[in-house]
């Protein structure tokens, strides 16, 4: 049991990952109903920007604090200046997103290199728990995803703000005329869904000690498979969806001969539960 538990604890590392990506994705399209696509490349900002803030200062607490305030501003510039002008027409705001990605992306390329980096980073904690391993990326991961749901839940549940978002997901024009302030709650949408994807680009590169420009491209798509997984505009089934997803193809790939990859088995494993349950695990018509 001990080589297969620990097949378990990597695949929902690998989950954990997948979700913190997928909600920030689901919570923008749960208030405008648009597919940002865009939000793998922030992903990739989010691990450059932590690496090079802990090469120059030595602090991995500043590092992702900054990954996620950098890429929480990138959000709301992302929404402000290229989403708000052309809000009217979906197919043009995917239109938009799919250049931004490949802009961004190649952006990335040019200011830090084609080439892989390492984002070694030397953690106090980490052993072995029941014959299972934990390296200290590990349970960084773990903590930094529990952490970061908490204040989420807490944040949409418990201020004025998250109740706002709710209410506009529900109906943004019955929202507006309760006084809710549009404009600002996009914003903080964006800024939590951003950060969110900051967090997870600077974990996941400690995680496997390595960064690299192309780091966000499989999960544009991975990300959009986690959200109709788990239902279009819910956060607890994107959350499923990710677990779901890492899980499968690490148990997959570990005990099969499949002739797959990674990518592969998660559009497999999509195909066919879309068949089963059309709108997801928890989504509603």
């Amino acid at each position: 049991m001990g080589p297969f538990v620990q097949q378990i604890v990597n695949g929902c590392l690998v989950g954990f990952n997948y979700a913190m990506v997928a909600v920030g994705l689901t919570m923008i399209y749960g208030v405008l109903r648009i597919l940002h696509i865009a939000h793998a490349v922030i992903y990739t900002v989010g691990a450059y920007i932590g690496l090079t803030v802990y090469l120059l200062t030595g602090s991995f607490v500043l590092a992702v604090i900054a990954a996620m305030c950098g890429c929480g501003l990138l959000g709301i510039a992302i929404n402000r200046f290229i989403y708000m002008p052309v809000l009217r027409s979906r197919v043009v705001v995917m239109v938009a997103s799919i250049g931004l990605l490949v802009a961004l992306s190649d952006l990335v390329r040019l200011v830090f290199g084609p080439s892989e980096q390492a984002f070694a980073v030397s953690l106090p904690f980490g052993g072995h728990v029941a014959g299972v391993r934990l390296a200290g990326p590990d349970v960084l991961m773990v903590v930094s995803f529990c952490a970061a749901m908490a204040v989420l839940w807490y944040v949409m549940k418990h201020t004025k703000a998250g109740f706002a978002i709710r209410a506009m997901a529900q109906n943004q024009e019955s929202a507006e005329l309760m006084g809710v302030n549009r404009r600002r709650n996009i914003d903080i949408v964006f800024f939590m869904g951003s950060a969110l994807a900051g967090l997870a680009g600077v974990l996941v590169g400690v995680l496997y000690n390595s960064i690299f420009p192309a780091m966000g491209d499989v999960y544009a798509y991975k990300a959009l498979a986690i959200i109709v997984i788990g239902g279009f505009g819910s956060v607890v089934g994107s959350i499923l969806g990710g677990l779901f997803l890492g899980l499968s193809e690490t148990l997959v790939t570990t005990y099969t001969n499949i002739p797959l990859g990674r990518e592969g088995i998660a559009m497999l494993f999509l195909i066919v539960l879309l068949l089963i349950k059309p709108r997801g695990l928890l989504g509603r018509e």
